[in-house]
């Protein structure tokens, strides 16, 4: 279809990454982030948002719902780490 108008939801020719695509990774941004870290800060009892709560802040901060559950796994990770844990870890079952 040669001189047809194409429509990407994510790009054009200009802008060639698609959304997730390996080779195009995004940094998250501080106001992302100082969005995410509200909510930690906020729920430090108990650092597990729900799906409803990650969809959410993933709306709000621009991310994905990948991105914002991986930022949120390593954020208690690093609160483990830095001796700040204050929640009862989760049981896997």
């Amino acid at each position: 279809m040669t001189g047809a108008i194409s429509y990407h939801p994510y790009g054009s020719a200009a802008y060639p990454y698609q959304l997730n695509d390996p080779a195009y990774r995004k940094n998250a941004t501080r106001d992302a982030t100082a969005t995410l870290k509200a909510w930690l800060n906020e729920h430090r009892k108990n650092p597990y948002p729900t799906k409803g709560e990650k969809i959410m802040l993933a709306i709000i901060t621009k991310m994905t719902l990948t991105q914002v559950s991986t930022w949120f796994a390593n954020a208690r990770r690093r609160l483990k780490k830095e001796n700040k844990m204050t929640w009862a870890p989760r049981n896997k079952s």
